[in-house]
């Protein structure tokens, strides 16, 4: 989901016309229903999507492929990015290829499970970067330098990289961890460095008549421009994530009582919250929770041009 120029909102999924078909869902500002785009490229569905100059969008599909699409639909072109993700992963939330505007035109993607790519506005491929087997590219963000950022897991821990505006890698980092780890985020804070947030998760095993826990710790690391690590703090976060403008954070979820953090998918009776921290020591600035009802998961948040907050999820009707 991303907040377009007009102050309304466009989501990329999936829609179910004789099969799986991707889909750009719009609203208004006001939270009304507008257009509704459906492309038949079954079996597809979208996964990332950023508004184009003139109208319409380029958006990441299941397909491996970023699609440029007008206003009404029409796919102008399409260009495949690499090879096929993990399927496994989709269902995760945690594969597929993101995409972002690249600062002198054209778009930036990373994904395919380790590669980045940048095109032009026609679609061209104008470079390709794979990195090592094992790492996984999960998220991209542009730099002010011209480049991009990008970052995901590895067999140590978790990984963030810098390229420049030719694809080249500007700096390497990898944190180690002793349990499987996740990223969450990667930022430009208004300061100038690039805050990542990664956690791990263990499970505690309860014993004779008492229910298994999994405990999640996650950790804030702020590099600088150069790559160097200035600061590392905890930071008890979801996965469900957005960087503020102000430099800290929002995030989102339901309580469950045999985990620490919150989770994506409801515990019945749990209500929806919504969390913001401050931009100094990450304290809880407001907790606020939203009896939205149950079976009612959430899959993403983003902050809207005024300053507040847009949550999007799925409604599960058994």
């Amino acid at each position: 989901m991303i907040q377009t120029q007009d102050g309304g909102y466009s989501i990329a999924g999936t829609g179910t016309r004789n099969g799986s078909i991707l889909r750009i869902f719009m609203l208004d500002a006001k939270g009304d229903a507008g257009v509704d785009l459906t492309i038949n490229t079954s079996p597809d569905s979208g996964r990332s999507l950023v508004e184009a100059p003139g109208g319409g969008y380029a958006v990441t599909t299941r397909e491996e492929c970023l699609k440029r699409i007008d206003e009404s639909g029409t796919v102008l072109w399409s260009t495949p990015l690499g090879k096929e993700s993990d399927p496994l992963l989709w269902e995760a939330d945690k594969g597929g290829w993101h995409v972002v505007r690249a600062p002198d035109g054209g778009y930036a993607t990373a994904g395919g499970n380790n590669q980045s790519v940048r095109l032009d506005e026609e679609g061209t491929i104008v470079w390709e970067t794979a990195f090592a087997p094992d790492k996984s590219a999960r998220t991209i963000i542009a730099a002010p330098t011209g480049g991009f950022v990008t970052g995901g897991t590895c067999d140590a821990g978790v990984w963030v990289t810098q390229l420049n505006a030719e694809g080249d890698s500007v700096w390497n980092r990898t944190f180690s961890t002793e349990l499987p780890a996740h990223l969450s985020i990667v930022r430009l804070s208004p300061d100038g460095t690039y805050d990542m947030i990664y956690g791990t998760t263990q499970h505690v095993s309860g014993g004779d008549n008492q229910e298994d826990k999994w405990i999640t710790e996650t950790t804030e690391v702020s590099l600088s421009a150069q790559g160097e690590q200035i600061g590392e703090k905890p930071v008890p976060v979801s996965r469900i994530i957005v960087a503020t403008e102000d430099g800290g954070y929002a995030y989102a979820g339901y309580s469950h009582p045999q985990y620490n953090d919150l989770r994506s998918s409801d515990n019945p009776g749990s209500p929806l919250r919504v969390v913001r921290l401050d931009n100094v020591g990450g304290e809880v600035v407001w907790d606020a929770s939203f009896d939205i009802g149950d079976d009612r998961p959430v899959t993403s948040i983003i902050q809207t041009a005024d300053g507040g907050f847009a949550l999007f999820g799925r409604y599960l009707d058994f």
